[in-house]
């Protein structure tokens, strides 16, 4: 064979070739790594992807191992506390549960024991492996939780001596499972619940060794104590309102209590407002009505504040009257200042009347100062008066105006007034009473 015949062969085969070695260039340079680094890379990834699932599976099942622990005693045959614990002290078992720190574990065995419990001093067992005071992190919130089930708990089962143990307790775990055990107690028996809290009321509250909360009996967590009868009243307005009304008749709270915003609120709710005024009129004159006129007026003004200060006014006579027409004033101003400052003006200057200056000076003086200390001055009772002025004063000075102290240099007040105001770490007016009483 002679050259010019196998020239277009060879040219061939050089074509094939050259586009094989473009080809794997092309490979080469498309992929992050050579061919034998590529394989190393794709071993590590799955040698590290065989890693993390052994990791998964192990925690997997370390937590199907404690919840299974936990979920002992399920089917057919009934679920005992013995069941349950695989024959462990309650005690201990009940500490390793709240030892677990995935809440879904440490839940789901609270209401497998809730479920099993029949004896109530097992209850109280489970109850002193709560580590409350310890527990100081995160979880805390959710021990106080599991506290205050298996105090409902024991409350379902025997209240009278659920409630003895808490009054073992002291301040918060006393306030919390105070609140536990009556509201369990109230919506299972509210006649018995009632009759335990007027029984023991007394003695319960005097026994914390403590201050009750602010606004009396019921006033809430500051103090961590609640008057029994407080916690059983509230607990019933929500289901029964004319009930506790009717409870809370023979008792005597503060006005500013919690309790008797609860049944203000719930006598509004359930009611309506013009249900809530009839009421309000049928009841015989004392604490109760004192104090849920004042409670009243307030949720009046929030929808009808004009209508709400003609119904203060047409009140009887008395403190009750000039608290319910003050709050009244004091939240009209916030939203009309106008149509309450015409309102007031229509009422004669009399000390019954200082309250309700007091508290529209005291409403509108970030908006306008000079106006409110023109109503605090018009104030007729000299003590008042002088309280009023220097608080509205003092918050002038807090806005940084320069007319505030320019005000003040003029103004015919003492030269110790002037000095109070305008110091910012000092106090008020000590003298009387506080503002808006």
């Amino acid at each position: 064979m002679n050259f010019s015949q196998t020239r277009p062969t060879a040219i061939v085969s050089l074509g094939w070739i050259a586009t094989a070695a473009i080809a794997f260039s092309v490979g080469r340079i498309g992929s992050p790594r050579g061919g034998t680094g590529g394989d190393a890379e794709s071993a590590r990834s799955a040698e590290s992807g065989a890693g993390s699932a052994r990791l998964a599976a192990a925690a997997q099942a370390d937590r199907a191992g404690a919840a299974g622990q936990f979920r002992m005693g399920e089917g057919e045959v009934p679920l005992t506390v013995a069941r349950l614990t695989n024959g462990q002290p309650l005690e201990k078992w009940m500490k390793h549960l709240m030892a677990q720190q995935d809440d879904i574990v440490r839940m789901t065995g609270l209401l497998r024991l809730l479920e099993a419990v029949r004896d109530p001093e097992d209850l109280g067992t489970a109850l002193e492996a709560i580590n409350l005071r310890g527990d100081r992190g995160s979880g805390r919130g959710a021990r106080f939780t599991e506290y205050s089930m298996l105090l409902e708990k024991w409350a379902q089962l025997e209240p009278k001596a659920a409630m003895a143990f808490v009054n073992t307790k002291s301040r918060e775990e006393k306030w919390i499972g105070t609140s536990a055990v009556l509201q369990t107690w109230t919506r299972a028996d509210a006649d018995a619940a009632v009759a335990w809290a007027q029984a023991n009321g007394k003695d319960a509250k005097e026994s914390d060794g403590g201050p009750s909360g602010p606004g009396g009996p019921g006033g809430g967590q500051p103090g961590f104590t609640s008057s029994p009868i407080s916690v059983v009243l509230s607990q019933l307005a929500h289901t029964d309102i004319d009930r506790a009304l009717s409870v809370a008749a023979s008792e005597t709270f503060d006005r500013r209590s919690r309790t008797m915003d609860t049944l203000a609120s719930e006598l509004v709710s359930q009611h309506g407002l013009e249900g809530a005024r009839a009421a309000l009129d049928g009841m015989a004159a004392g604490s109760q009505r004192d104090g849920l006129t004042t409670q009243l007026a307030a949720k009046f003004a929030e929808t009808d504040a004009p209508g709400a200060a003609a119904w203060a006014l047409a009140l009887p006579e008395g403190d009750a009257k000039s608290r319910a027409l003050s709050d009244t004033i004091g939240d009209w101003a916030k939203k009309d200042a106008a149509a309450a400052g015409a309102f007031l003006a229509k009422l004669p200057a009399t000390p019954d009347a200082d309250r309700s200056r007091e508290a529209y000076a005291n409403a509108v003086v970030q908006k306008d100062p000079q106006g409110a200390l023109a109503w605090a001055s018009s104030i007729a009772d000299q003590d008042r008066q002088q309280r009023a002025v220097e608080s509205v004063a003092r918050s002038w000075v807090k806005t940084g105006a320069p007319a505030a102290k320019e005000w003040i240099a003029q103004s015919a007040l003492p030269d110790d007034a002037k000095a109070r105001i305008q110091s910012p770490g000092r106090g008020g007016y000590t003298r009387g009473r506080a503002p808006g009483n």
